[in-house]
């Protein structure tokens, strides 16, 4: 019963947009080997950083935007990458309010038309507010990453009054129901 009234407040949310939505912020927790990290901010233009071994680049949406899922098995958020000439593997990590990360797993720089893809609904998130990518190449060549694309951009869901006094009212009838049958 609560997975039903979970899934019926996600779906009176308001979702989204469907504008592609691009990093506002971001911040390196050390040195980079090339670029300056106002480079991955906005839209994939191959003006890209190097992150150093190590460093970690957090890339955030604006304030009250995040990219969202759109319910199907379409492609939501981007991670454009640059690899000139060498590849090397970084991690990248995902954030639904930008204080707690949850790791995607270590991806290479050298990919297919320079591009990761990933899917907010198979990873169980309905949002992403940040993404932070990770050098651990242990080499002077680091990680180039080009920019971060929400496909499905918009504020961040949250349920409209009316969707709250009905999963409610649900939650309590299902109460008062399970305490009549005992």
């Amino acid at each position: 019963m609560l997975k039903f009234l979970t899934g019926i407040l996600l779906l009176s949310c308001v979702w989204m947009n469907a504008a592609s939505i691009y990093g506002y912020t971001a911040t390196a927790s050390g040195p980079l080997g090339y670029g300056d990290v106002s480079y991955v901010l906005g839209a994939h233009n191959d003006s890209f950083i190097q992150i150093s071994n190590n460093t970690a680049v957090t890339i955030r949406f604006a304030t009250g935007m995040a990219a969202l899922a759109d319910g199907t098995s379409a492609v939501d958020l981007r991670i454009h990458t640059y690899d000139q000439p060498a590849p090397v593997n970084g991690t990248i990590e995902i954030s639904k309010d930008g204080i707690n990360f949850t790791s995607l797993g270590i991806f290479s720089d050298a990919n297919v038309n320079n591009v990761i893809d990933f899917n907010l609904d198979s990873l169980g998130f309905t949002h992403v507010v940040a993404v932070r990518v990770t050098d651990i190449s242990g080499t002077s060549d680091g990680f180039d990453l080009d920019a971060i694309e929400g496909f499905y951009g918009g504020t961040i869901p949250v349920p409209e009054p009316t969707s709250l006094l009905l999963a409610l009212a649900g939650i309590l009838f299902w109460l008062i129901r399970t305490r009549s049958d005992q």
